[in-house]
């Protein structure tokens, strides 16, 4: 194969893919930049163990239900020769290693791999003591050649180093990736290949003591991501103290945080110590922050800046511990309205880390939904694992998954639930109905025969369905360029070329687009007193 100069530029935008949609989207569009040059049919990337016994599925241009983990012992591996990892593979016919199969295990359900003709594997680096790798498959025989191996290389040269970056903390073991309840915070990170850029993220902060800033809507697995920063850090061996800043009443404020003497008030009969005294030597995660009151907050400054706390009705004491707080809220905006200190936004804020929702990170969805099923099948009894339909997974996509990885893990448990004693009807079926929806069904879904749209048809929908829900806002708080997490000039190249039109814009934010552009990290620095604030989610 050779690459045409016209192509040399899909390099970069491959790249580009990767970072504003995703590794699965990016794969598509690889897929559908070669077909005219390969009959390919198919795109995954895996790490796996060097003796190719743990399979991790990474992205997959296909939407095959297949289990995130494999172990040799319990089922036959998913790779075609294992013992040849690192090197360059090209097979062009698989119908011996079907027959193979067939023989050994009495079919292939398992093994969708072994349904396309012929296989091109680009061992590309390794990280963490596991190789990581690219599978093209075809439906032709001897589809691939030696010649096509470099031209690949050389188009997936940037993507591949983002890639190494972004992957360097994932390790293969297995209690990583077990089906038994009580995963740690890496462990549950790792299941979602989406978050990369995440792992990469608190795998440069964890051990330092900086204060880190968890920014994601409800049930995006904030908790996870402090917990994963614990494990990593220095003082992973000292406390690790969560408190919930909206659970506690503001007058219980301080003696929750702080502590108080015996007498200190009424009901203090004995000395208690707070939970940044009970967290020394350790970590203290502050969920939901957002929620703390005005009064709290000036109290949690000083101790921030100081080092120094002050036990009600007691003397002060010093503190040494590791902040991590986290909020659902968009607590720029909170600044501005004066619900927030603007001060402690900015000791909060040294290193913030940014959770994307669950529905721009499809690909996140089968390892989930395979980790959920094994471990609730087993809590509950079931005699056997479900399985799930490709048609059933595809709703899930077309899902926009409001209460992000918690409502998935609910969605999963109710489809058990009403599964249990009518094992002989089949696979599992999933219903998102919800009460706060009235009760309304899945978004569009797609059946087993419909027609796929093309990647510019989904880039088009899922940009106009973010337009009409910032009622054509294109910049501010709230606006298109925030949600996207692009530059303005970018949106509006990709409303052109996708002949989107532009509602017309207040003067207003005439002016001040071209200042607003977003940083990638909502919330990392504060809107100016200019921008238009009308629109941001609260």
């Amino acid at each position: 194969m050779k690459i045409p100069p016209s192509l040399e530029g899909a390099a970069m935008s491959l790249l580009a893919m990767y970072r504003m949609v995703g590794l699965r989207n990016a794969l598509l569009y690889l897929r559908d930049t070669l077909q005219d040059m390969l009959p390919l049919v198919r795109i995954n990337a895996i790490l796996c163990s060097p003796d190719g016994d743990m399979v991790i599925s990474v992205a997959d241009t296909s939407l095959i239900n297949v289990s995130n983990k494999y172990k040799s012992e319990k089922r036959h591996s998913p790779l075609v020769c294992p013992h040849q990892l690192d090197e360059n593979l090209i097979i062009g016919d698989l119908e011996p290693y079907k027959k193979i199969t067939m023989q050994k295990h009495q079919g292939i359900a398992d093994m969708p791999h072994l349904q396309h003709r012929s296989l091109l594997r680009l061992p590309l680096f390794h990280t963490g003591g596991t190789i990581f790798l690219f599978n093209f498959w075809s439906d032709n025989r001897k589809a691939f050649h030696p010649d096509d191996v470099e031209p690949l290389r050389r188009l997936l040269g940037s993507l591949v180093e983002e890639l190494k970056a972004n992957l360097s903390s994932i390790k293969l073991r297995e209690p990583q990736y077990s089906s038994e309840p009580g995963l740690s915070g890496r462990e549950k990170l790792a299941l979602r290949p989406a978050l990369a850029r995440v792992r990469g993220l608190l795998e440069q902060v964890a051990d330092t003591d900086s204060t880190v800033l968890i920014l994601g809507e409800t049930g995006t697995g904030k908790e996870a991501v402090a917990d994963a920063i614990h494990e990593l850090s220095d003082r992973r061996d000292g406390p690790f103290i969560k408190v919930n800043c909206g659970a506690i009443p503001e007058g219980l404020l301080d003696s929750e945080l702080f502590g108080h003497e015996k007498g200190a008030f009424t009901g203090a009969v004995n000395f208690r110590p707070g939970y940044f005294e009970m967290a020394n030597g350790g970590t203290i995660f502050l969920d939901e922050i957002g929620e703390m009151p005005l009064s709290a907050q000036t109290r949690l400054l000083r101790v921030l800046e100081g080092g120094m706390a002050h036990r009600v009705g007691g003397t002060a004491f010093p503190v040494n511990v590791r902040v991590i707080a986290a909020s659902h809220d968009n607590l720029p905006l909170k600044v501005r309205d004066g619900r927030f200190r603007k001060d402690l936004w900015f000791r909060l804020s040294v290193f913030p880390v940014q959770i994307p929702p669950l529905r721009f990170c499809i690909e996140d969805i089968p390892p989930l939904v395979t980790r959920f099923i094994e471990a609730k099948s087993r809590r509950m009894k079931l005699p056997f694992i479900p399985k799930v339909k490709d048609s059933d997974l595809y709703a899930l996509y077309s899902y926009a998954w409001p209460g992000n990885v918690r409502e998935l893990e609910h969605v999963v448990e109710r489809a058990l639930i009403l599964y249990r004693g009518k094992e002989h009807e089949g696979c599992l079926r999933f219903s998102t109905d919800s009460p706060l929806d009235g009760g309304c069904a899945l978004a569009e879904t797609r059946g087993e025969n419909s027609e796929w749209p093309s990647l510019r048809e989904h880039e088009n929908r899922y940009i106009r369905d973010v337009l009409e829900h910032c009622g054509g806002k294109l910049t501010g708080e709230g606006g298109a360029t925030e949600i996207l997490k692009i530059q303005y000039a970018t949106l509006k190249a990709r409303m052109r070329k996708l002949g989107i039109p532009e509602k017309g814009r207040g003067k207003r934010e005439k002016e001040t687009a071209q200042q607003v552009d977003q940083n990638f990290l909502y919330g990392l620095t504060l809107p100016s007193e200019s921008t238009e604030s009308s629109g941001g989610p609260d």
